[in-house]
Order: structure tokens, then C-alpha cells, then sequence
């Protein structure tokens, strides 16, 4: 199970090197081989894996953690921001493949139309911030942009309650979990089209896009302004987890693939 790792992204040499040495001979010899998605599982084959060894297994998350979220408000208190101030997250790795530079762009564009928005950037700096810092300035949006940090546990989870809408514009991403955490918050979300989750999200929990900076900011605006969509959404969203992405259920699949195996 590679999650995410068959395809030659970055340092492309070095990847060929090891398929050619290693990669291909794992595939070759395993009995099953496990995707996290469709795309993946697209992967296999082009790499050379028969369609009946593919077993699609998504990712999951404890539930356990989801049971009592923290009430509306918590976030916005300890970061002082209003009551009626739109919150647009982004939460995770502070990299370019995460595409936080496209959200900074259509951010510029839509706070200029939309009235009380925030952008909040959460994660660890993976060497990207300080260039992502210099463009939120040069965009004249530092005072509407926050940099929380890491934020892990409780707080975490505040910002995922508080947040009116979750966006991931990877450039690649093969099953992201933040996805799965803002949905079961209760968070509508928007998605690249590069994501392997997206047949999950697209019109059920949120909205899946081009990399594409107008798309991204007109998705945005469209669910900020219609409260009705982002309940419709968020609603869905806790359902759809709940019932598909326990790790119970997940952990049952990969049980049964092993089994299959014997």
C-alpha cells in the first residue's frame, strides 16, 4: 500500500532509480495491492499491475475524537475575530504541491467582493512559508490573512467548527484526511480536481475544481453566500464519514484483503 507514493513527483531520478531497482519487483510479487482511490489504483496499472490484484481501501479516522467538537466561537475568541467575519481555512503542510499560493491569489480577489472574510493558514512551515508570507504582502492582504501555526488536538478541531468553508488546492494530493476531519465537523470544503478524494467530495460535501484561480475563487464566494448550501454541505458531510471512513470499517476492508490473500 504506497499512499500516494507510485507516481514520479519531485526528485523524478531518484524515483526512476528505485523503481527500477526495487519498485517494480515489490508490485510484481505482491499478491494484492492496495489504493487508497480510483487514481491510484489507475497508478498500478500503469505500472505494470494486473487489475484483478488492485483492492480499493480508502483512508479512515477515529470517530472517537469527532464526538463532543467544541462549541462555535472558541476559535474566533482566542484569535479575536468577529462574530460575523466569514473564516475561510487552510489547514496543513505549508509546501507549494499544496497549492497555498493559488488560495492566496483568489483570496485577494474575493475579499474585495466579500465584506468581514479571513483567510486562516494553519500548519507546519515545509519550507514554503517565508515565500508565502512575501506574496500575502506583496498581495496587500496581510491584514485579513492569519498564520496560526501547528494546531493540533482541541484546537484543531475549533478551527474546523469555526471555519464556514475548508479549501485544499494541491497541485497533487492522493487522499488527504483533512478532508475527512473538516467534513465530520461539520465544514463544507473545496478541492482541486488533483485530489483522489474528489469523486467523494464533488457536489455531496463541497466542490471540486480545476487548478484554477478564478474557479476557486468563484466556489468560495458561491459558498460563503448561501447559508442553506453550507448546512446542505456540512450535514452531508458528517453523514457520509460517519457512515463510509470509520477506521472500523476501513480496517474490516484491509482485513479482508489479507484474508483474501490466504
Amino acid at each position: 500500500q504506497p499512499h500516494g507514493s507510485l507516481p514520479r513527483i519531485g526528485k523524478e531520478g531518484l524515483k526512476k532509480l528505485y523503481d527500477w531497482v526495487w519498485g517494480y519487483k515489490i508490485l510484481k510479487d505482491a499478491s494484492k495491492a492496495i489504493a487508497l482511490t480510483k487514481i491510484e489504483a489507475e497508478q498500478y496499472k500503469k505500472m505494470g499491475v494486473d487489475e484483478d490484484k488492485i483492492e480499493i481501501v480508502p483512508n479512515g479516522i477515529d470517530l472517537s475524537e469527532y464526538e463532543n467538537l467544541p462549541e462555535k466561537g472558541e476559535f474566533r475568541k482566542r484569535y479575536r475575530m468577529k462574530d460575523d467575519e466569514k473564516i475561510i481555512l487552510y489547514l496543513g503542510r505549508i509546501h507549494k504541491i499544496k497549492g497555498p499560493d493559488l488560495l492566496a491569489r483568489a483570496f485577494a480577489e474575493l475579499s474585495k467582493e466579500i465584506d468581514n472574510v479571513k483567510l486562516v493558514i494553519a500548519g507546519p512551515d515545509d519550507g514554503y512559508l517565508p515565500s508565502l508570507k512575501k506574496l500575502v504582502a506583496d498581495l496587500k492582504i496581510s491584514d485579513k490573512v492569519l498564520f496560526t501555526g501547528p494546531l493540533y488536538g482541541e484546537e484543531k478541531l475549533r478551527a474546523y467548527v469555526d471555519a464556514d468553508v475548508y479549501v485544499l488546492p494541491s497541485v497533487y494530493e492522493t487522499f488527504p484526511n483533512t478532508i475527512l476531519e473538516a467534513c465530520v465537523c461539520g465544514t463544507p470544503v473545496v478541492i482541486t480536481n488533483r485530489c483522489g478524494i474528489a469523486d467523494f467530495v464533488d457536489g455531496k460535501v463541497g466542490y471540486v475544481i480545476e487548478y484554477d484561480k478564478d474557479q476557486l475563487r468563484d466556489v468560495i464566494i458561491k459558498v460563503l453566500s448561501n447559508e442553506g448550501l453550507k448546512k446542505r454541505f456540512g450535514e452531508e458531510g458528517r453523514r457520509l464519514v460517519k457512515e463510509e471512513f470509520g477506521w472500523d470499517k476501513v480496517v474490516k476492508k484491509v482485513e479482508e484483503v489479507y484474508m483474501g490473500c490466504l
